[in-house]
């Protein structure tokens, strides 16, 4: 016990501390929202309260509106789904004249089934955050420490490590765009051989998603995804302005070792 409780306790910290619903949302300007755009980001369960602010004092400088909503730790995995909608319809983001999205793990799940029930025209590009360890940590987390992880983040872990996942949206004024992680985070270096368990970890782009136009691997983990836009903020918006990232940025796995914490950080 000894060994096992500070890693129960990084478990715990792995997780948003986030309970209660808090959105972030700034207006750029009044201007009639079809002149303008929107960024929706789609948090996973990384998104605290600190990678939200980092989130928007980047993006609030973009010339977008910028929406963070707080909608993934809700009871179960519908009614996740179902407040994204209930959000989406609130502030009008069907009447903006675009969309750009930015979706991590678990938020691209909810904006795949948004989708499904309500079609959305005016979204016309998605960054994803792809990560090879960290997708597979909610069956890891399910499968080592199934008590802890649904008393730390309820019955919508669980609803996720069993999902089938909606189709990935498709349309010819739609660019999509993959950020592929190249490190684990603490948690999935605590629960490697789960991860591993499942197979094979890909990181050849064209075979994680065959439907995106680009995409770029960083040498950052899920965690850092959330803070890190001093790495990423440039490309994504290059990606958002030119449907494409640029050109010097790694097409190809950068390093073969994964949950090597040693590994050097961008700088």
């Amino acid at each position: 016990m000894p060994r096992l409780y500070p890693l129960l306790l990084l478990v715990v910290f792995s997780f948003s501390q986030e309970v209660l619903a808090r959105h972030w949302v700034y207006l750029h300007s009044d201007a009639p929202k079809p002149e303008k755009t929107a960024l929706l980001i789609l948090n996973g369960f990384g998104g605290s309260r600190g990678g939200c602010k980092a989130q928007m004092e980047f993006w609030q400088d973009s010339g977008m509106d910028v929406y963070i909503p707080d909608v993934l730790l809700r009871e179960s995995l519908s009614a996740s789904s179902e407040a994204l909608a209930n959000f989406v319809e609130e502030h009008s983001l069907g009447e903006y004249g675009e969309i750009k999205a930015i979706c991590y793990i678990a938020g691209a799940y909810l904006l795949h089934a948004q989708l499904q029930e309500i079609s959305m025209p005016n979204l016309t590009a998605i960054v994803y955050d792809r990560s090879p360890t960290q997708e597979r940590a909610p069956k890891a987390a399910m499968e080592r420490i199934p008590k802890l992880s649904v008393l730390k983040l309820g019955r919508v872990l669980r609803d996720l490590s069993e999902a089938v996942w909606p189709p990935v949206p498709m349309g010819d004024s739609l660019k999509k765009g993959l950020v592929i992680e190249n490190r684990a985070t603490r948690l999935m270096r605590f629960l490697r051989s789960e991860a591993e368990a499942m197979g094979p970890l890909v990181y050849e782009w064209r075979t994680i998603d065959s439907t995106a136009q680009d995409a770029f691997h960083v040498a950052l983990d899920h965690d850092m995804m959330y803070e890190r836009w001093d790495v990423l903020g440039e490309p994504f918006l290059y990606f958002f302005e030119q449907g494409r990232f640029p050109a010097g940025l790694p097409r190809e796995r950068i390093h073969n070792r994964p949950f090597d914490k040693k590994y050097p950080l961008p700088q």
